[in-house]
């Protein structure tokens, strides 16, 4: 069977005049498509205050706000560090990346909440007052990984 030049130029015209899926694809940085997941799938990254707490301190109960008792670890029992939020902002029960002003990145879950923690802040739970002074007050980046409503 012979192939009719003309029919092949024709639809390789059509071809041509057809706009491809694949301009209109978001991607990560690993190529991953970003348009193919929900609005609920996809990471949110922001930048927040972040200052740190320890549960040890005067009038400080060690039991968060979602019940979780922090008065002898900063971890919850799938690894995860403990932060305080504004649950307006990232709601509790989310699971986050922290990434720090030097890389340093923190898995965390948002278990407690803060009178003073309003808008775009996050307390980071740590071990001792030592470990809270030095922490200081910092702007970090959070990625929201899984978003609880």
């Amino acid at each position: 069977m012979s192939e009719n030049p003309e029919v092949i130029d024709d639809v390789q015209t059509v071809n041509s005049d057809i706009p491809t899926i694949e301009s209109e694809v978001s991607t990560d940085d690993s190529g991953d498509n970003l348009s193919a997941l929900s609005s609920e799938e996809q990471s949110e990254t922001f930048e927040v205050e972040a200052t740190s707490y320890t549960a040890r301190c005067e009038g400080c109960s060690g039991i968060t706000y979602t019940g979780y008792d922090v008065r002898n670890t900063v971890y919850t029992p799938e690894g995860y560090r403990i932060i305080a939020v504004d649950p307006s902002i990232i709601p509790l029960h989310s699971t986050v990346r922290i990434t720090l002003g030097d890389g340093t990145t923190y898995e965390a879950k948002a278990l407690d909440i803060g009178g003073s923690i309003v808008g775009k802040r996050i307390d980071f739970l740590v071990e001792t007052r030592e470990e809270a002074l030095q922490f200081g007050r910092q702007t970090v980046s959070i990625e929201i990984l899984n978003e609880v409503n």
